[in-house]
């Protein structure tokens, strides 16, 4: 019994040891980040590199914009197979540039590309003595019927409040993918506002033949981000994209990381599967799209308003 007694106190006493272990971050070697779409509106195309942060964790910061090192020279051509060929130029921003470069610093910009639906599209990226290829097909995406609203009432504060539905056919036989977002892809930043969630991802797994009032806002979001909420006299903007199973598992992954608080029962985290080639990290997409746009009416003296 004396030993069993002196056997758990040992077993407490080493299993409450913690050796320090040092990942040597600071001495890993950066790697290429690509982020970067075609879709089928018209051109410019836009692709940034940039390189991974190494060393120490620090708090991350919240502004809006993208802090990572750029990668200013590389060459970057795109091409598909109908024997497109676009070598992209960097933009290097200044109080010449037009307005729509001037959002693009830092990116590299194609100047014939045109993007279709049901083709592949290829990028190949030179830089630091290294090639790194990507490839994406572009799925057809189906037409947005009409774009509606719904309005909510919010439990906490009675507060009313409308949200996007979209209708629009969906093609069977075929596995689908899509992407859904409240605002147009001009800016380069995916989340204009830290605060608000504007995209969804959706697989037609539970999808009707006809899908009717998608609520967008039904769709994955970050933990402790909300999605916008729209009010009388707000225009609303809805795209439908069409991912490829590999971008929708990519977002997914992204999302999955949003809610991974590094508990015990977490998984350890880890880069999302993107398409880089060589080591490289990030996603390279083709997407087609189709858009629609509305607007809430005022209507004064009245506490509702019937689903458009």
């Amino acid at each position: 019994m004396k030993q069993l007694v002196i056997f758990i106190i040992l077993l407490f006493i080493f299993a409450g040891c913690v050796e320090d272990f040092d990942l040597k971050l600071q001495n890993a070697d950066p790697r290429l980040v690509v982020e970067g779409w075609i879709t089928n509106k018209p051109g410019p195309y836009y692709i940034l590199l940039t390189k991974s942060k190494i060393g120490a964790f620090a708090t991350p910061d919240q502004s809006y914009f993208n802090n990572a090192e750029l990668v200013k020279d590389a060459l970057v051509v795109i091409s598909d197979d109908s024997g497109q060929i676009d070598t992209l130029k960097f933009i290097q921003a200044n109080d010449n540039s037009d307005s729509k470069d001037k959002w693009f610093h830092g990116y590299y910009k194609t100047s014939k590309l045109i993007g279709i639906p049901s083709h592949t599209y290829f990028l190949k990226i030179k830089v630091w003595g290294r090639e790194f290829n990507a490839s994406s097909y572009m799925p057809p995406v189906p037409e947005i019927d009409s774009l509606r609203y719904s309005m909510k009432t919010a439990e906490k504060d009675g507060t009313q409040y409308y949200v996007p539905l979209i209708n629009f056919k969906e093609p069977q036989g075929i596995e689908n993918y899509y992407l859904v977002q409240l605002k147009n892809e001009f800016s380069p930043y995916l989340v204009v506002n830290s605060a608000i969630w504007q995209y969804s991802i959706f697989s037609d797994i539970h999808m009707n033949p006809y899908v009717s009032n998608l609520n967008i806002n039904l769709g994955n979001n970050p933990r402790g981000i909300t999605y916008r909420i729209f009010q009388e006299g707000d225009s609303i903007y809805a795209a439908l994209s069409s991912l490829t199973k590999e971008g929708y598992n990519y977002y997914k992954t992204l999302l999955e990381q949003f809610e991974n608080d590094g508990g015990a029962y977490k998984p350890t985290p880890v880069s999302p599967p993107g398409n880089i080639s060589n080591g490289g990290l990030g996603l390279f997409r083709a997407s087609a799209v189709s858009e629609k746009r509305t607007k809430i009416p005022r209507v004064s003296n009245t506490t509702s308003l019937p689903m458009n």
